[in-house]
C-alpha cells in the first residue's frame, strides 16, 4: 500500500510516527526519525520502522487520539492532504478521545485508514468506521489485514491496497467540492 500512495506523493516526503510505546504510553506520538524529519519514501519508512521496533518496549492503553491529533497538525502546516496509515493489533482503551479525534479530523484533508493486524477484536474499529455520523465525512477505513490476504490469495498486494484506499477517491472528491485543499 506504501508503495502505491507513494506515486501520487510529489515530494516523497512522509511523516512516520509511532505511538503506544512504555515512554509515551497513551498520551503521545514520536517520530520515527531521531531528527523528527520525514521519512523520504516508503522504503526509508520500512527502514526506520526496522531500526526502531526492536528498541521500543510496547505498552498499553492504546488510543490513536494522540497520532490523529499530530496528523492533523501535519495537515494545518502543509495545507495538503494527507492519508494516515494506522497499523495496529486491537482495539483502542480511550475510545472517547479516540472518537474525539476522528470526528475533529474530519474537519481536515485527511483520511484514515486503519489495518488491524493479529486477531483483534475490531467491532470498535467497524464502528469508526460507519457509525461517527458527527463527522463531515467517512474519513475513516478499517482494513482487517489478514481477512483481505484471506479473501485475496491470487494476488494479495492488490487486494489490500484495494480494500484499504477505496474510498480514497471519494473522500477526495469531498475535499475539492468543499475547497478544504489549496
Amino acid at each position: 500500500m506504501g508503495r502505491t500512495l507513494e506515486v501520487f506523493d510529489d515530494d516523497k516526503l512522509i511523516p512516520a510516527l509511532g505511538f503506544g510505546d512504555s515512554k509515551t504510553g497513551s498520551a503521545s506520538c514520536f517520530s520515527l526519525s531521531a531528527d523528527g524529519e520525514p521519512c523520504h519514501g516508503f522504503d526509508e519508512v520500512l527502514y526506520r520502522y526496522a531500526q526502531v521496533t526492536p528498541t521500543l518496549q510496547l505498552s498499553g492503553p492504546t488510543n490513536f487520539a494522540p497520532v490523529i491529533e499530530e496528523a492533523i497538525r501535519i495537515v494545518e502546516r502543509t495545507r495538503q492532504y494527507h492519508i494516515l496509515i494506522i497499523v495496529a493489533d486491537g482495539q483502542v482503551s480511550n475510545e472517547k478521545e479516540t472518537r474525539e479525534a476522528i470526528v475533529a479530523a474530519s474537519n481536515y484533508p485527511l483520511s484514515i485508514v486503519m489495518v488491524g493486524v493479529g486477531d483483534g477484536p475490531w467491532d470498535m474499529m467497524e464502528e469508526f468506521d460507519d457509525q461517527l455520523p458527527a463527522r463531515r465525512f467517512d474519513n475513516f477505513q478499517f482494513v482487517e489485514y489478514n481477512k483481505v490476504l484471506r479473501l485475496n490469495q491470487r494476488n494479495p498486494e492488490v487486494g489490500f491496497a484495494t480494500a484499504a484506499l477505496m474510498e480514497i477517491p471519494g473522500t477526495n472528491h469531498s475535499f475539492f467540492h468543499n475547497y478544504m485543499v489549496d
